[in-house]
């Protein structure tokens, strides 16, 4: 039986015949290569797009997410890279943050933070966030004593989101929040856009696993 990241896949490539690699190239701000092919960068890795396959071409930082399986997860990750692409979105960042579920209607509570992954990995270890905050391009907007911290991170380019560490104690623990743009839901629907941050805290966990 064919799982369903791979029938996912199949479908995007399919939408991605009938793409206009340069008119949504430039619509969507990514690197064209030739007549239909083109460039997306992830988290330090650099993915072409063409109307055959989505490929990993390079790696500024080598990680791998612990996740149930990464065959699926890499398959979620270019499909939702595809459909980024595919997005027929005009819209432009606002500079107005929301949670993923205020996109949700109701579904998921619009404070959820849905961040396990990057709690594991950076509680109660700020100066280990920092460092990978850095490595991978962040750009720190708010340092508070209170431990709060802000960083602000373009994950796709017209998809900035901001990071929130909140520093924990012996009380409570560490707590990482992300945001993003309210436009976000005009360039993917839910689903995509809900796949798209399960990629992204994955990713980001993995560097802080890999790298150090």
């Amino acid at each position: 039986m064919e799982r369903g990241y791979i029938k996912t896949y199949n479908w995007v490539m399919k939408l991605l015949q009938k793409c206009d690699f340069e008119e949504s190239s430039k619509r969507m701000e990514l690197r064209q290569i030739s007549k239909n092919k083109v460039s997306i960068n992830f988290l330090e890795r650099t993915y072409s797009i063409t109307k055959d396959a989505i490929e990993l071409t390079d790696q500024k930082i080598k990680w791998i997410p612990k996740t149930n399986g990464y065959a699926g997860y890499e398959y979620n990750l270019k499909s939702v890279l595809g459909y980024y692409l595919l997005s027929e979105a005009e819209a432009n960042p606002i500079n107005d943050f929301c949670t993923l579920g205020y996109f949700s209607g109701g579904v998921f509570g619009r404070n959820d933070i849905f961040s396990g992954p990057l709690e594991r990995v950076y509680g109660g270890n700020y100066g280990k966030f920092r460092e990978i905050a850095e490595k991978t391009g962040m750009t720190l907007e708010l340092e508070k004593s209170s431990g709060k911290y802000v960083w602000r991170y373009t994950l796709l380019p017209k998809v900035p989101v901001k990071i929130i560490y909140y520093e924990g104690d012996d009380e409570y623990p560490t707590k990482l929040q992300i945001l993003y743009d309210k436009t976000a839901i005009k360039i993917f629907k839910f689903e995509p856009l809900a796949v798209l941050h399960d990629c992204f805290i994955n990713g980001l966990a993995a560097i802080g696993e890999n790298v150090g």
